[in-house]
């Protein structure tokens, strides 16, 4: 019996001190996270400068390029600036207050402006690539698929083949006479299925699946110069007929987008000053180097 209470003792002991060893690791642990939060106040209060760190970079340029895009698909180099100014005033404000005005400046064009401005790009490429997919899912069987990687021959012949020539025919035309129904507004309404989109944005996606189409342009990338020529197009028809834009009609449930270049004058208009552009820059070997300058 005896010798039953000895063994019992020992485990106990034993337990015992197994626990001890682990409590003095936990205080170890509690000990060094104490010291880092020391160190982390510590900073703070002399001044931790945010600056030096990446998550603030990377969070101010993914915000304001995401605010950005929202407003305008090519967005001026002020409107940057003051874009990426707003979201750090706004996210960042008791550190923002530390910047004198020159530091600001001389910080924005060292750290911030050159990303923020491949992040946009990279926005816009994404929503171009939706307008093309959307474009392909409304046609449906009626035209062959294509991508970026196809070589210019292939893809001259896939413009001028009679499925395509037929799809750009259509892409304004009325699928029911006296409606609004068009290919052009299948298209924006998968893109945009709540109406919400700022007329800049569907004069874009109209000027995405124009240059799409169009045969003079050999490939099935995008040239900026070449899309704002026609957006610039597409929204001065806009405002010439402002009610043609309204996204509901209120007399049906289903969503209708009325588009500004429904006119075939103005369509035609519009991919004749684009085949004009395009010739122009075939004749301009520097094009891209202008485009970065600008920038």
């Amino acid at each position: 019996m005896f010798q039953t209470y000895e063994r019992t003792l020992a485990r106990i002991i034993e337990n015992q001190e197994e626990i001890l060893s682990e409590l003095k690791v936990i205080k170890d642990k509690v000990r060094r996270i104490k010291n880092c939060l020391n160190d982390l106040e510590q900073k703070m209060d002399n001044g931790f400068d945010i600056t030096n760190n990446k998550a603030f970079k990377e969070d101010t340029i993914k915000g304001a390029a995401k605010a950005l895009i929202e407003k305008a698909i090519y967005p001026k180099n002020s409107q940057i600036k003051s874009k990426a100014e707003k979201y750090v005033q706004e996210n960042y404000a008791e550190y923002f207050e530390k910047f004198t005005l020159k530091d600001w400046n001389v910080y924005y064009v060292n750290n911030i402006h050159r990303p923020l401005l491949q992040k946009i790009r990279s926005l816009q490429g994404t929503l171009m690539n939706k307008i093309k997919e959307t474009l392909f899912s409304v046609y449906g069987n009626l035209i062959e698929p294509i991508n970026n990687k196809t070589n210019p021959d292939e893809v001259i012949m896939w413009k001028k083949s009679t499925k395509t020539i037929e799809c750009y025919q259509k892409l304004f035309k009325e699928l029911k006479e006296g409606s609004d129904d068009t290919y052009m507004n299948r298209i924006l309404h998968k893109i945009w299925p709540d109406g919400n989109a700022l007329p800049e944005k569907i004069a874009y996606a109209i000027a995405v699946c124009q240059t799409m189409f169009n045969p003079k342009n050999k490939i099935i990338t995008m040239s900026d110069h070449i899309v704002k020529n026609l957006i610039a197009i597409n929204l001065e028809q806009r405002s010439k007929r402002k009610n043609n834009l309204n996204y509901f009609d209120k007399a049906n449930k289903r969503p209708r987008v009325k588009l500004a270049d429904l006119d075939p004058e103005e369509v035609q208009e519009a991919e004749n000053d684009l085949d004009e552009d395009i010739d122009k820059e075939k004749d301009t070997d520097d094009y891209e180097k202008n485009m970065d300058n600008d920038e």
